[in-house]
């Protein structure tokens, strides 16, 4: 089966067609959706092979939004550490990495209902999604709106440099528009007007039309004033920078493996959001894939600098699990 890899989404994420090899599903609970990825077996000899980015969108939203501190919970878990707050059981800030590892394992093993719950609090909240869609998507997740707004709110009182994020963000890229209209000529095509843009690290860029919304609202004693409120561009925009530098961090990844080592670019076959997908001989040539692609993919990232105060090094660096099977449904 051969797919054709597009950016249909805004984000620029990596989707494909024809056929849609990367949204299949995982069939956790669901034996016929399982049936799909045991269809796919390596031949004789061989094993599937896979690398993926832990956490990478969540570290990427951490980084962006100027936080050492979500950026170290989602490399360590950020997920796990909303959920042991959700069962009563939060984890200590003062414990070493090492030891919230250890804790968010146990959590993950234990709650695993509850972490899922976590995991699509996390991501849509990034992502600006409200309560009601939330129940609207996950219904048998969030029975209703207030339950999602309560676990909502529960994150972001953990960690308000996200919204505070969405704001300063939104607010500098429709600034962008105003600096553009202040400096326009009458001669300039009209069709530039109002066009506002972000750019991410590897000078992908992205134009975006309606950030902010504007209503003047004037009151009973004669006064006015402009309330602002998020456009339909803004959801966008979020997404834009940690899914978009995501995608170009796999995809140098994967050309990097091709050209710098291609007796193991040889075994690859899909890329798979944040996961590279490929198929080896059992023994050496499958551990060297396994060592080579961590190699590459746990590199730091240049584009990506760091505040020396964060002591992460002097660029970011993104951890990845690895995980080998004969079926793709059961691979380990």
């Amino acid at each position: 089966m051969r797919s054709t890899f597009t950016h249909n989404p805004s984000s620029l994420r990596l989707s494909s067609v024809n056929p849609n090899l990367q949204n299949i599903p995982r069939g956790k609970t669901d034996e016929v959706e399982r049936w799909v990825k045991e269809c796919f077996v390596s031949p004789p000899g061989s094993l599937f092979w896979a690398r993926d980015y832990a956490a990478i969108e969540a570290v990427l939203v951490g980084y962006f939004a100027g936080s050492a501190r979500y950026t170290r919970f989602a490399k360590l878990g950020v997920h796990a550490f909303l959920a042991s707050h959700i069962v009563g059981r939060p984890a200590d800030l003062g414990w070493s990495d090492s030891d919230l590892r250890v804790y968010f394992k146990q959590v993950k093993k234990e709650e695993p209902v509850v972490y899922d719950t976590a995991k699509r609090i996390c991501h849509g909240s990034n992502y600006m999604m409200t309560p009601r869609k939330m129940h609207y998507e996950y219904p048998e997740t969030f029975h209703t709106i207030k339950d999602a707004d309560r676990l909502q709110g529960l994150y972001f009182e953990l960690f308000p440099e996200i919204r505070e994020w969405h704001r300063e963000l939104c607010f500098r890229v429709d600034g962008t528009k105003r600096r553009k209209l202040e400096e326009v000529a009458e001669t300039v095509d009209p069709w530039t007007l109002g066009v506002c843009y972000a750019q991410n690290p590897f000078s992908y860029v992205h134009r975006f039309y309606n950030v902010l919304d504007l209503e003047k609202v004037r009151y009973e004693n004669g006064t006015s004033e402009w309330i602002w409120s998020y456009g339909e561009d803004a959801k966008r925009l979020v997404s834009f920078l940690p899914q978009s530098t995501a995608a170009a961090i796999i995809k140098r990844a994967a050309k990097t493996i091709w050209y710098e080592y291609p007796w193991i670019g040889e075994s690859l076959r899909l890329l798979i959001h944040d996961e590279i997908f490929g198929e080896a001989q059992e023994g050496r040539e499958l551990e060297e894939c396994l060592e080579i692609s961590q190699k590459v993919m746990e590199a730091p990232i240049p584009e990506l600098p760091l505040d020396p105060a964060w002591g992460m090094g002097e660029s970011l660096m993104i951890g990845t699990e690895a995980k080998v099977g004969r079926v793709w449904a059961e691979m380990k």
